[in-house]
């Protein structure tokens, strides 16, 4: 029973450092690209991207990459947070309390995420005069886990 709990101990333990370590060696992840790549920024990229002038790509690209870096943690520690509640919930006895918690943190985590994306945005509009839209890579239900455009469908 010892051993049984202790490699339940030890796979969960390795689920949350491998989940963040891979969180932590790709800068872009997902679909969307690291900084520069294609389909980069909270939306991809998109059409709307490519009929911007150099000058304004070249500003949308210094803009989006100050907030990819700005919230690489954040979205480290939604991944690791979700790693671990996935762990939980997997246990032989479940604990709830743990799970909750957990669950709570990981949508705190989401709310912080989000309030930085609703500012980069407007930054971007004001900046830049326009958002470009497109490229149909967002902030879907995939999290926070990639670059900016990385994971989940549509721009929110």
């Amino acid at each position: 029973m010892k051993s049984g709990k202790m490699g339940l101990v030890m796979a969960a333990m390795a689920t949350v450092m491998l989940t963040a370590s891979l969180a932590l060696a790709r800068p872009g992840g997902g679909q969307g690209g690291g900084p520069g790549g294609p389909g980069y920024g909270p939306c991809g990229g998109g059409a709307g991207f490519a009929q911007l002038s150099p000058e304004k790509q070249a500003a949308y690209q210094k803009l989006a990459e100050a907030f990819y870096n700005k919230t690489a943690q954040t979205r480290a520690a939604v991944g690791v947070k979700r790693a671990e509640l996935n762990a939980a919930a997997v246990a032989q006895n479940p604990d709830t309390a743990k799970i909750e918690a957990l669950s709570k943190e990981i949508g705190d985590l989401t709310g912080k995420l989000i309030a930085e994306r609703t500012q980069f945005r407007i930054q971007v509009a004001k900046e830049i005069g326009v958002f470009p839209m497109g490229g149909g890579h967002g902030f879907g239900h995939g999290g926070f886990m990639g670059g900016p455009g990385a994971m989940g469908g549509g721009c929110q």
